[in-house]
């Protein structure tokens, strides 16, 4: 049985799941700006005894990482969620679309690491 289509791409969504994937989606495309800004602005304006220490700079930037993947991985799901539902407005796409391009950018670097570790 086919899933009936519910709203077409240049239609407002139907349901507000496809809302939420939008909003986990673009989300998804703000954490590296919000990351190079925190590591190069904020965080040396907070902790001035930390900008010497690699461990921090480590731990806080392996930390985004796994927060931008885990929310490209919650926005695929809510993506897939409200595909599965028959949304096929712009704003499910609009979210979808950079949550598999980001999800994937985190996969293949983890990946990356253990194949090639340096």
């Amino acid at each position: 049985m086919a899933q009936e289509i519910i709203s077409k791409f240049n239609e407002k969504p139907k349901t507000k799941i496809a809302w939420r994937a939008m909003y986990l989606g673009v989300a998804t495309l703000l954490i590296p700006q919000f990351l190079g800004i925190f590591a190069a602005v904020i965080r040396p304006m907070i902790d001035k005894a930390s900008v010497n220490n690699e461990n921090i700079g480590r731990t806080l930037g392996f930390s985004f990482g796994i927060f931008a993947f885990v929310l490209s991985v919650s926005a695929l799901v809510t993506g897939i969620l409200a595909f599965r539902k028959g949304e096929r407005s712009w704003v499910m796409w609009l979210g979808f679309i950079p949550a598999i391009l980001i999800g994937a950018f985190w996969i293949f670097m983890i990946v990356g690491e253990f194949v090639f570790p340096h």
